[in-house]
């Protein structure tokens, strides 16, 4: 039989397109296409972090990939091959157009899996065991998916436990919001690097800054302080994502005139 409703299931790709379940689709890829030379400096911290993240695993599970638009093709031309999970309909086409002639060269073998790789991670860990697993710049977006902050902490945190005995990573949002003016092309200065550390007594995120114990929220303040942060600022809650121990770094990312993200930056070895 035909297919009864073809202008509904148009419909619904045009939604999908356009939007992509609104952390990606067509919005999104226009805003970063108009903005690469504004990303430059934070693209480069990106790349340099990246560098150093040196896994023996040969494939890449790349979580939330959409077009690759802040992903180092150097860094994916290690693997032997890279499996892209995006709920994005335009995302393999883009990803193709900026990393597949690389990538071929470098002979890595690439393929599009369109699902969404948060809801299906346990089923995808299981589908490529040996995969070093990367979330490109998608833990953050949960925060507009969901609107309980207390459920969305128990499903970030939930993640290292699926992940427990997996090499993975990940570069994510941890706070948002309006700056007094726009970042300097290099950024690199006001990175800092941290370690996850284990909460005391009363609780809450901490962090050891140069060596001393510091709650997430200060180190807030120092992050937003760096940036000439002004009014309110958002909290991607993604402050439980890495284990106790892991090395990170802070990244400031001028995502749009007068208004920065801060990007945290980790990986684990397994």
């Amino acid at each position: 039989m035909g297919d009864r409703n073809p202008m509904g299931r148009m419909s619904a790709w045009l939604r999908d397109a356009w939007r992509a379940g609104g952390t990606g689709g067509l919005n999104w890829h226009l805003h970063a296409a108009t903005s690469q030379q504004r990303w430059r400096g934070t693209q480069e911290a990106i790349d340099r972090a990246l560098a150093r993240v040196q896994p023996t695993q040969r494939q890449l599970l790349l979580i939330g990939g959409s077009a690759g638009w802040m992903m180092s093709t150097a860094w994916l031309s290690c693997f032997e091959r890279v499996d892209v999970i995006d709920i994005d309909p335009l995302a393999p086409w883009l990803f193709g157009r900026r990393h597949g002639p690389a990538l071929k060269r470098a002979g890595v073998q690439w393929q599009f899996h369109r699902q969404d790789g948060i809801a299906g991670l346990p089923g995808l860990l299981r589908e490529f065991p040996q995969a070093f697993v990367w979330f490109d710049n998608v833990l953050g977006q949960l925060r507009y998916r969901l609107d309980d902050e207390a459920a969305l902490e128990r499903q970030l945190g939930q993640l290292q436990h699926w992940l427990l005995g997996r090499a993975w990573g990940s570069v994510h949002d941890l706070l948002s919001g309006p700056i007094a003016h726009d970042l300097p092309a290099a950024v690199m200065p006001l990175c800092q690097s941290a370690e996850r550390a284990e909460s005391p007594p009363e609780g809450g995120v901490h962090y050891r800054v140069n060596r001393r114990l510091t709650s997430l929220d200060a180190l807030g303040q120092q992050l937003l302080q760096g940036v000439d942060a002004e009014g309110i600022w958002q909290d991607h809650c993604t402050g439980v994502v890495f284990p106790n121990g892991t090395a990170v770094q802070f990244i400031p990312w001028c995502f749009k005139p007068r208004y920065c993200h801060w990007l945290e930056l980790g990986w684990i070895r397994s």
